[in-house]
């Protein structure tokens, strides 16, 4: 990619698309405001793929390619990964990706393309997912003989936490790993084959997270992991991987997809595991009553000032003086 008009070279290739767009002829932008639209996934994809989604040529591609500076499809893929890497490093390089890759458009309704892009990413990620695979990681979840541990990182620990508020309704023996790494040790000393790990890791993937699927499938243990990308470091270790994308028209990553392919898998072992949780539910109906609904109806706890208890075991005023 050559210098732009000011002399300086454009940091990535949608700053460099936005230096020739007086250039493209209406074809040319077209797959140029596809890449742009889907930046950097569509320029992932195979070129003949890349070109049917946008409605253009192989051979527009191409010229297209060269007005980049670019000799093939394979070096723009190079350039868009490295460009990967630099989001991936630092929180300051994905923010300036973002700016030059999504511009902002005056008068747009960016609030619909937000939501535009949220949907297509849950689209994407039910469209592609495994159904075989994601049987197989129900079954071994719904399974009552199985002892679940769930951890996320950062941020994704919050949909580590909304799967194990479900699944200890659902079934027993789920914990929550938590977030403190240095306590991890005490949980994971039973690990073995009867031991299904949940986990969510996305960019910038958690070193401690990988580590500790890398332990767990070590010792036997069959490892689910919801991430953004199946080239993710914890994916060589996980038994099942459901991937959903992350990107967004704002400058933070959305979980929209991974919160639905977390909701879909809950679902389906509800569905699995629907008589012992039809029992559970029961039974957490008793407990609500006897530990919740009674409070609320006012009844104090034994030796609680104003109980019954309480007030028996007051000592009777002592007779008033004679005068």
């Amino acid at each position: 990619m050559g210098p732009n008009a000011e002399g300086a070279t454009p940091a990535t290739v949608a700053q460099a698309l936005a230096t020739i767009a007086s250039e493209l002829t209406p074809q040319e932008r077209r797959a140029a405001d596809h890449l742009v639209a889907h930046y950097p996934v569509a320029g992932l994809a195979p070129m003949a793929r890349f070109a049917r989604a946008a409605g253009a040529s192989s051979q527009t591609v191409l010229r297209l390619l060269a007005k980049l500076g670019m000799t093939n499809w394979r070096a723009l893929q190079d350039r868009l990964r490295a460009e990967l890497a630099v989001e991936r490093g630092s929180p300051l390089g994905r923010w300036t990706a973002h700016r030059a890759a999504v511009p902002p458009a005056p008068g747009g309704d960016r609030l619909q393309a937000f939501g535009s892009q949220l949907a297509l990413n849950v689209q994407n990620a039910f469209r592609d997912l495994d159904r075989a695979a994601f049987e197989s990681a129900a079954q071994r979840i719904a399974d009552p003989r199985r002892r679940v541990l769930v951890v996320g990182g950062r941020f994704s620990q919050s949909l580590a936490r909304l799967a194990v508020r479900h699944l200890e309704i659902v079934r027993g023996g789920v914990e929550e790993i938590g977030s403190l790494s240095s306590t991890w040790p005490d949980r994971l000393i039973d690990v073995g084959r009867r031991t299904v790990v949940l986990a969510y890791d996305v960019r910038r993937y958690q070193p401690d997270v990988v580590r500790l699927c890398r332990f767990a499938a070590e010792r036997g243990a069959s490892v689910t992991l919801f991430t953004d990308a199946a080239d993710a470091p914890a994916a060589a270790y996980a038994e099942t991987v459901l991937t959903g994308a992350t990107e967004s028209v704002g400058a933070w990553d959305s979980f929209a997809s991974l919160l639905a392919l977390t909701e879909a898998l809950l679902a389906r072992v509800t569905e699995m595991s629907s008589q012992e949780t039809a029992e559970r539910l029961a039974r957490l109906e008793q407990i609500r009553s006897k530990v919740l609904d009674e409070d609320r109806a006012g009844v104090s706890p034994a030796g609680a000032a104003g109980s019954p208890d309480r007030s028996r075991s007051r000592r009777s005023p002592p007779p008033p003086r004679p005068a």
